[in-house]
């Protein structure tokens, strides 16, 4: 005989009928724990079931808020079990006795779906069965099943409570209210505003229980059913845990970010990316990130501080890696709208302290690799990190030292925009004002040029934005884009004639001090910094004029020949 060991089985027995007024309805739901004796031929187990619950019985078999019912046990045991004593116990309610075969239960105040369970024993042996009781409704027939109740369940005792408390501060705790107030309520529409229409028919929620303890946007919305918690419920940091509702022709959420850069192949950005750029191209890592340590730029901390990447697969920058779905700390959810460190230049570490909500970008689209650890030396990777828009938009991060001592540099332009990148990447368009009557979000998050019509007039491309000069000197005033882009190859082809070779591209000649001077990498510098922000010369108009004029002027000796020269704050964009 090897001993004994308790095996669970589990087992439904649920009769209920829902009638207009969802009210009077009970379950059972009969699980059995079993106590058993192997006894062991050759190498031939049979086990023997020494205690069974075989259910309860209910009555009345129905009840109401409020309301008292009484429960039997029904108990099979073998012969050699002693005498069963019966230990009941109650998830909400008041149990008026909690041993014997036979006991009353008085169900809570609210309606829902309510677990009575009760144990058996002789002292060795033990049997464990339960019954879910519906109060004022149903009760479910599937395991597992919703719980509901607004986050009642989940922040009881010392659980989740914080987390509780600051949903209830979202739009996502009074979606119920919010489409109520709309004007324009309808039942299609509950599937995104309430719990549990999702899974199997018989796991409760709204769609089987039109009930208050069902409304809202809830953390089984997300986290999945809660009945067998922890079990049955999850993290997900998929799109498609947003998407799901946050789609359609109204809220084009998913389908736009579906276009965006931030929907990545994730296997070749897998193998491109190493651990310490997860902080920012990485969907987990970065939401760590932008909700805790802002000074690690390469995001070490947030992945040593990511959930098990066993469990969480490398994914793509998605909702949740810049909205909280537990707080509205900060408009629109975000993670973060804290001040921007940037990379430190001339030993100052500038942040950047204006931007509103578009700091949030700023996060990640900075320079991260300054001048004071390329230039001198030269190094592999020449130039900033290929995404430096903070930088420039703040008018920082550029190489100075091009100019003459007391240069009159200019300062930040579109950074002063409220909500800097957010207004001119986001752009929103109700539902029946975009081209053909279509809605915007924004979330493919490129500018358009709907969003500059508030402070230039109407254009029908950026290239149009006219220039204030003639910049780049070859005789023609052209729009401000073309005439960065020119100033750029007049750089390009002035350290190509100083005798940089250019031919394994313009960062390769960088990567040590061998094979370029340091003039050439100073100039070097500045010409990848402008390029490498891609707005051509948009975000920072005056700046990125002025860091390429002086480069040249540094690298030739002279100003490029009959050209408007920028000296200060300018206006490098002509009114229109």
């Amino acid at each position: 005989m090897n001993g004994h060991h308790a095996v669970k089985s589990f087992a439904v027995l649920l009769v209920f009928s829902l009638f207009l007024s969802f009210a009077l309805f009970s379950g059972c739901e009969k699980t059995t724990e079993k106590i058993v004796t192997e006894y062991v031929y050759d190498t031939v187990e049979v086990p023997i079931v020494m205690i069974t619950i075989e259910g309860i019985d209910a009555d009345p078999d129905s009840i109401t808020q409020g309301g008292t019912i009484t429960l039997t046990v029904n108990v099979t045991k073998e012969s050699s079990v002693g005498d069963l004593t019966f230990s009941w116990t109650a998830e909400d309610g008041e149990l008026h006795e909690t041993e014997g075969d036979t006991v009353t239960w008085t169900s809570p105040d609210e309606e829902g779906a309510y677990k009575i369970e009760v144990t058996a024993t002789d002292g060795e042996y033990a049997g464990v069965g339960n019954r879910v009781i519906g109060v004022g409704m149903y009760a479910p027939t599937v395991q597992p099943y919703y719980v509901g109740g607004n986050g009642a369940g989940c922040s009881g005792g010392t659980c989740h409570g914080t987390t509780v408390d600051a949903w209830a501060q979202t739009a996502h705790a009074h979606a119920w209210a919010t489409l109520q107030e709309s004007g324009h309520p309808a039942s299609y529409c509950n599937p995104c505003h309430t719990v549990g229409y999702e899974g199997d028919p018989g796991n409760s929620g709204y769609d089987e229980a039109p009930i208050a303890k069902f409304e809202n946007v809830q953390c089984e919305n997300c986290h999945g059913p809660a009945s067998d918690h922890p079990n049955s419920v999850s993290v997900s940091y998929d799109v498609m845990n947003c998407g799901k509702c946050h789609e359609g022709e109204h809220h084009p959420y998913l389908s736009e970010w579906e276009q965006s850069a931030h929907a990545f192949d994730v296997e070749a950005a897998k193998a491109e990316f190493s651990a310490s750029c997860w902080g920012c191209h990485e969907g987990v890592a970065a939401a760590v990130r932008l909700s805790g340590d802002l000074s690690a730029f390469y995001g070490s901390g947030a992945v040593s501080s990511r959930p098990d990447t066993t469990e969480v697969p490398f994914g793509q920058i998605t909702c949740q890696s810049c909205h909280d779905s537990h707080s509205a700390d900060n408009v629109g959810q975000l993670r973060t709208v804290a001040d921007v460190l940037l990379v430190s230049e001339g030993g100052v570490s500038p942040v950047i302290t204006e931007g509103g909500s578009g700091k949030l970008c700023m996060q990640c689209h900075h320079a991260r690799r300054g001048w004071e650890s390329n230039v001198p030396n030269g190094r592999s990777h020449f130039g900033p990190h290929s995404s430096p828009q903070g930088d420039m938009i703040a008018a920082k991060s550029g190489y100075l030292n091009v100019a003459a001592s007391g240069f009159n540099w200019a300062g930040p332009s579109h950074l002063y925009v409220q909500n800097s990148c957010k207004t001119c990447h986001l752009n929103t368009l109700e539902y029946g004002t975009g081209p053909g009557g279509a809605a915007s979000t924004g979330h493919m998050f490129l500018p358009t040029t709907a969003a500059c019509t508030n402070c230039h007039g109407v254009i029908n491309n950026f290239r149009e934005i006219p220039a204030a000069g003639d910049f780049d000197g070859n005789g023609t005033v052209e729009g401000l884009q073309d005439e960065v882009d020119g100033l750029i190859e007049l750089c390009i082809e002035a350290l190509v004639a100083s005798g940089l070779d250019t031919t394994g591209g313009l960062e390769a000649p960088f990567e040590s001090d061998t094979t370029s001077t340091l003039q050439q990498r100073e100039v070097g510098w500045n010409v990848i910094f402008v390029e490498s922000d891609a707005s051509h010369g948009v975000h920072n108009p005056d700046y990125a004029v002025q860091l390429l004029q002086q480069s040249y002027l540094y690298l030739t000796g002279s100003l490029p020949k009959n050209a408007d020269i920028i000296e200060t704050d300018q206006s490098a964009v002509r009114n229109w």
